[in-house]
């Protein structure tokens, strides 16, 4: 996933999770397959945070509590797997024959 994904797919899928943060960087991790991207928020802008986006889960980098958190928003990690399923880079069908 992270060798292969566009920039676009990887503007798409945080557009999904944060449709209202605006992505600022992003680096490719292909030894453990992620790709972290660091964005701002309107609310609180000066503050930059972070997001790693796995082949079937996105966590977040939580500032304020020193430690990663789990996307727990259904839809939105609904809508993620969908794509990623989709897409051909999530991990939940490998090598599935159906």
């Amino acid at each position: 996933m992270s060798k292969d994904m566009t920039e676009e797919e990887i503007r798409t899928v945080f557009q999904i999770v944060l449709p209202f943060g605006k992505m600022l960087v992003y680096e490719r991790n292909t030894v453990t397959n992620y790709i972290s991207v660091q964005y701002t928020q309107p609310k609180d802008s000066p503050v930059i945070h972070e997001l790693n986006l796995l082949p079937d889960d996105v966590y977040y980098e939580c500032e304020r509590v020193g430690k990663e958190r789990l996307l727990e928003d259904g839809e939105k990690l609904h809508q993620y797997r969908q794509f990623m399923i989709a897409r051909g880079y999530s991990e939940i069908w490998l090598n599935n024959p159906y």
